[in-house]
Formats: structure tokens, sequence, C-alpha cells
């Protein structure tokens, strides 16, 4: 029996080690709930799982991204939801003025009220906003540059590709003008009728007097009046295009009927790269300023050619691509939606033109009658943006759904790696804490050798 080296005790001594370590790292396992919690566990375990982990919160953040580009387009789609009921108001109004049983102050009355909703119209456009960020101003819209500042495109489809295109201004718009003089008579009063109209003239009345009821008159029903000399005087709408119109009948003369022009362009069938060529089918249709290219693949660009365009003048139109609202909708890179916002004004919707001018008149039958088809494609417009945006919240839907399923999947395959079996786990630890006691019972019963020792010694 050896006493200087107990042999014994030193293997009783590295088990109960080996043991207390074992029911450490099975403790661990137990409160943290995961089988791998360094990398020395499970070294590939570990690195994998950590590849999930990232993977996984990315998705999550993708979600909530999707989650609030669906907030935005509600907060866009409410918006336009009231502009298309003030719109439908406005046909409303525009529908009554175009009875010819009202007088030029019962449509003065209408049109006070519709030059209101246009304001509100305008004003929803420039406030609706989530989190800072303008929605239907056309900031968050495609951008579009021109080498002419003046004339510019104002909005396009999808179907446009990026890029510059060529224009050829053919005719600017005019507005519909008509001039006409006036006689006092010498003994009780003849009438003038302006638009519908009717203007008095008193032989009491002076020069003056009948220039003050012309121009009240013409006032209302947005015409501009030019006195070229005391009684004679030039009349122009304030609005150019063909629907705008001007009906003088003077005392004891025939009808006066004047008409204005639309716009007019030539779009560049052919071009040289980086210039893009419109398709041979490209029609291009005017509505005063505003011109719209379009052919049958969906292509469709609007233009704005102001009434101060130059017959012949060539223009170079750019659009980007930059502007649209980008959503990350996935957890890498390049998984991106662009978003495109289009500007909802009355002026892209054609009611009014680029210097506030309203487009809609209801001072006037035939004005009123115009208004009608006018309000009706502004009405068409905002139909198809909000069906755009619809298009956008279907698919922000369908990514929110997906990228969740990816999440749990991924997340599932990650507790087979990382997470603990806490029956097998804790079946392990009751095993490994038997062998701790066991193994310290040995070392203290190795322990325990040099006394006999010294016993048997003291008994010599």
């Amino acid at each position: 029996m050896k006493v200087n080296h107990n042999i014994t005790a030193q293997i009783a001594n590295i088990n109960l080690k080996k043991d207390e370590r074992r029911v450490a790292t099975s403790l661990e396992r137990l409160s943290s709930g995961y089988k791998i919690t360094k990398a020395a566990d499970d070294s590939a375990g570990m690195a994998i799982s950590n590849k999930m982990r990232t993977q996984i919160r990315a998705l999550d953040q993708a979600s909530r991204n999707a989650e609030d580009g669906q907030s935005i387009v509600q907060t866009a789609d409410g918006a336009l939801n009231e502009i298309t009921a003030m719109l439908q108001r406005v046909r409303e109004l525009s529908v009554q003025a175009a009875n010819d049983t009202y007088t030029i102050d019962d449509r003065n009355s209408a049109q006070k009220e519709v030059d209101q909703l246009l304001d509100e119209i305008d004003r929803i456009s420039s406030t609706t906003e989530f989190n800072g960020k303008k929605l239907l101003d056309g900031s968050s819209s495609r951008s579009f540059t021109s080498n002419v500042d003046e004339i510019r495109a104002v909005s396009t489809s999808m179907s446009v590709p990026s890029g510059k295109y060529n224009i050829t201004v053919t005719a600017p718009p005019e507005p519909a003008t008509v001039t006409g003089s006036f006689t006092i008579p010498a003994s009780g009063s003849s009438t003038m009728r302006i638009n519908g109209a009717d203007i008095k003239i008193n032989s009491t009345d002076s020069v003056t007097t009948v220039n003050n009821k012309i121009f009240e008159a013409c006032d209302m029903m947005d015409i501009r009046v030019d006195f070229t000399a005391p009684s004679n005087f030039t009349l122009t709408t304030k609005t150019t295009g063909f629907d705008q119109q001007i009906e003088l009948r003077m005392p004891g003369q025939n009808k006066i009927i004047a008409n204005g022009e639309d716009a007019k362009v030539t779009p560049s069938t052919t071009a040289t790269p980086p210039v893009l060529a419109f398709s041979t089918n490209a029609k291009a249709s005017a509505d005063g300023s505003k011109v719209t290219i379009k052919d049958n693949s969906g292509f469709e660009m609007v233009i704005e050619v102001p009434e101060n365009a130059q017959a012949g003048q060539r223009v170079e139109l750019e659009v980007y691509n930059a502007g649209y609202m980008g959503m990350q909708i996935g957890a890498n890179e390049k998984q991106s939606l662009y978003m495109n916002f289009e500007e909802v004004t009355c002026r892209t919707l054609a009611l009014r033109e680029a210097d506030g001018q309203n487009r809609i008149n209801l001072c006037s039958q035939h004005s009123a009658s115009v208004a009608i088809g006018k309000v009706d494609d502004a009405i068409a417009k905002v139909s198809a943006v909000r069906a755009e945006l619809g298009a956008y919240e279907n698919r922000l839907e369908s990514t929110v759904s997906s990228l969740d399923v990816a999440s749990y999947n991924i997340t599932n395959s990650m507790s087979r790696i990382m997470d603990t079996d806490m029956a097998d786990e804790m079946t392990q630890y009751t095993q490994l804490s038997v062998l701790q006691q066991a193994a310290t019972t040995m070392l203290s019963q190795a322990n325990s050798k040099p006394q006999e020792v010294m016993n048997l010694l003291q008994g010599m």
C-alpha cells in the first residue's frame, strides 16, 4: 500500500472533475434551452445557426417594412377616396349648370362651390403624408426633366421606359377670341349676349357704365376683356383649348361663335441612342395644353405645352426611374419594391392650368357641358391611380404572408439545431448527477486509504 502517491484518489478526482464539467454543461443547456451555447459544443451547428438567426431577423424586419408599405398605400387611398367624392360633387354641379334654365348668377354660385372643391383637392394632395413623406404631390413619383422649362412631362404609365424622348411643337394652345363693339341706343335699351348672359344697354348709360357691365359679366365667366377703344372690345378666354368657347350676339347682328385651339405636338419616331424613339403607332391627342401620347402597348405620356410655346420648337424630355418610394421587402440585397405615387392635383387631372386658372367653368351652358367630360376624365384618372395602389397593397399583403412563412420555416430549422430536448437533457442531467455523487463517494473512500496505513503503522 502506497502513501506518497494516492493514485486511486487522483483517478477518482479526475473522473469527478469530468462529471462536474458535464453536469455544468447539462445544467447550462437546461437553464438556457439551447444545446449549443458556445462554439465548442458544435462549431458547424453554431455557424449555421448564426446565419439562420441573421436571416430570421432580416425576414421579420422585411415583414414589418411591408406592413408599413400597406399603411402608406392605405393612407394614400383614403385621401384619393375623398378626392373622388369631391370630383363626383363637381360633376353633379356641372350637370346642374349644363341645364339652360339657370341664370348667370345661379351658375356663378355653383362655380364658387366648384372653386372651393378644387382648392380642397389641391390641399389634400399637398398635405397627405406618411411619417413626413408626401404621397400625392409628385415627390414620390417618377422624375421628369426637359430642356425647355415651360414644356415638360407631367405623368407616364409604367410601360414607358426611362430615357430621353424628342417631340416637336406643331402649334401651341390658343384661347377663344372674339371682337365686338356696342352702340348706346338713343332711346330705350338694347341687349348684348355673351355666352348666354344678357347685358342690358340703356340709353341713359355712359360708355364707362357699359364697359363695367361687360367686365363684370365676363369676369364671372373667366373671360378676359380688353377695350381697344371706348366702345370696342376683345374677349379672350382665360384658358386654352378647343373646348373653350365665346358666343357673342350684338343687338341686331348675327351670333358669333369662336373656339380656342388645342396644342399639337409631333412625337419623334426616329432617334439615335441615348434618345429613344416613339412607336410608329403612337398617337398624340390634346386637351387644351395637355397632350397625351399613346400607343397600343400601354405606353402613355402626358405632356404640358403652355400657351407661350413656340411652333416648331424641338423639346427633349427625359424620364427617370428616380423618385419612386422604395420598400425593402426581402431579407437580401436587391429585394425591393418601388412604388410610384402619381401626382394627383387639379393640374395633373387637367382641371387647372399650370398658372392655377380653372378649366372647370360653369358660367355658360356650353362650358358646363364640357366640364362634365373633363370631370369624367379626372375621375377615371384617380380611379386608375387607386387601382395601381390597390395592386401594390395586394402584393404587399402576399409579401407579408410569404415572409412570415419563410421566417417560421427557418426558425423551425434553427430550432432543430439549437434547441435542447428538455426530456432527453433532463435524463442526461439525472444520470450525470448520480455519477457525480458516486465519484464524490469514491474520492472520499480513496482519501481514507492513507489513514488506514497510519492505523496499521501505529499498531506495530
